[in-house]
């Protein structure tokens, strides 16, 4: 039995090292979801993909079904066939933080977005104070209210 020196076991231990790190750069690839994370299916994947890349996007049912609404810049209210009826959101942002709030003019509790991530069931996040962030959102303004 041959004793593997030098180049072979070097090239081996340099594949292993490469790979361990692939494993951690995915790691930090995977965007936040801010609820309890799952495998998503093919069709809920496909439905958080149609938010356009910059915008924040609110769905009228969970797993981002049905109508979506999308904003790229502050918006003190949401249309009304939006407004207090949002169920599921995305930040696809790209470097700011989505704050959705309870009330117009970005009032009442905020509901703190970071860019990548998602909330698929907002009936699964605890809002401040009480209750749950589904059908309360109002109002979205990114970065800083000032």
């Amino acid at each position: 039995m041959r004793n593997v020196t030098g180049p072979a076991r070097a090239a081996r231990r340099s594949m292993a090292m490469v790979a361990s790190l692939a494993i951690a750069l995915l790691a930090f690839a995977v965007p936040a979801n801010a609820s309890t994370p799952s495998p998503l299916s093919a069709a809920s994947a496909a439905n958080l993909a149609d938010c356009p890349s910059g915008y924040a996007c609110l769905w009228l049912h969970e797993n981002w079904e049905g109508s979506r609404w999308q904003g790229q810049a502050n918006n003190p209210t949401l249309p009304p066939w939006m407004d207090n009826l949002g169920s599921s959101s995305y930040n696809h942002g790209t470097r700011c933080i989505a704050h959705f709030t309870t009330d117009p003019n970005y009032g009442g509790v905020e509901l703190a977005e970071p860019p990548g991530s998602y909330r698929q069931y907002l009936t699964r996040n605890e809002r401040p104070g009480g209750g749950n962030w589904n059908d309360i959102i109002s109002s979205l303004y990114w970065c800083s209210k000032g």
